[in-house]
């Protein structure tokens, strides 16, 4: 490991994590100076990898985007996922109640991470959920990986001047949409990426998660999550992991530098 000759925020041996453009396998990163974060000591490097990813994107898209705030509600899809078990983590770190989505297996472990209700939507019609536990009134911002059909589905359960934003299509990127029924709810539909956006874009929000939220992992409030790790050499094993859709959290790389 090394610096640049112009960085003068951090040293060689500083532990510091942060998000890249891809190719994090790689036993060798390069990554602007104001992109790396310390690590939270409380965490240790091992599991580092577990928060910049999924905690910004969750934090960006509920909060930065969505504007959630103490006392409002979320609807997050994939409760159970990397990005859901750290959008959990964030709303009841902000006051915010959290409804989730994930299927039977996966219940216990949204609950455990401080969900207000948890869907099963193997079993359930999350649309209705979301109308029993807010009495009708709906959420005020929607965490979506899903896409494909959930989009009507979300509008649906979307309160007056919602927001619903995209931040994955596991379920398909294309589908019919009702634009009256949004126009109806007065809501927004807001489409995100994290890795595509400009130096600029991500170092500002960068900086701006070490001041409100990277604190709150040494007070105990955030938690990495990591379900499984693998070394490596092992990593065709890691994705068939991932495929088989059995993690809960963070599944983590250990790479030999």
């Amino acid at each position: 490991a090394g610096t640049g000759d112009r960085v003068r925020q951090w040293k060689t041996g500083d532990e510091v994590m942060g998000i890249v453009s891809g190719g994090a396998y790689a036993e060798r990163l390069v990554v602007h100076e104001r992109q790396a974060m310390s690590v939270p000591k409380s965490v240790g490097l091992a599991n580092a990898a577990a928060i910049p990813e999924v905690f910004i994107t969750a934090w960006d898209a509920l909060v930065v985007q969505a504007g959630l705030t103490s006392g409002r509600w979320a609807l997050v899809h994939a409760g159970a996922s990397g990005v859901g078990t750290a959008a959990i983590q964030i709303c009841k770190a902000i006051g915010a109640r959290v409804i989730v989505t994930c299927s039977t297996g996966k219940v216990s472990a949204c609950r455990a991470l401080g969900a207000d209700a948890v869907v099963d939507y193997t079993t359930s019609n999350f649309v209705e959920s979301v109308k029993q536990e807010t009495d009708g009134g709906g959420v005020d911002a929607v965490l979506d990986v899903i896409g494909g059909e959930y989009l009507n589905r979300n509008v649906s359960a979307l309160a007056l001047k919602g927001h619903i934003v995209q931040v994955g299509v596991m379920g398909g990127g294309t589908a019919p949409f009702n634009l009256a029924a949004l126009m109806a709810k007065r809501g927004k539909v807001s489409g995100t990426l994290l890795r595509v956006r400009p130096l600029e874009e991500k170092i500002a929000i960068t900086q701006r998660f070490i001041v409100e939220m990277l604190p709150l992992f040494d007070t105990g409030v955030l938690k990495a999550r990591v379900d499984r790790r693998f070394p490596l050499a092992q990593i065709s094993d890691a994705h068939t992991y991932m495929e088989a859709n059995a993690n809960i959290g963070k599944i983590i790389i250990d790479i030999d530098a």
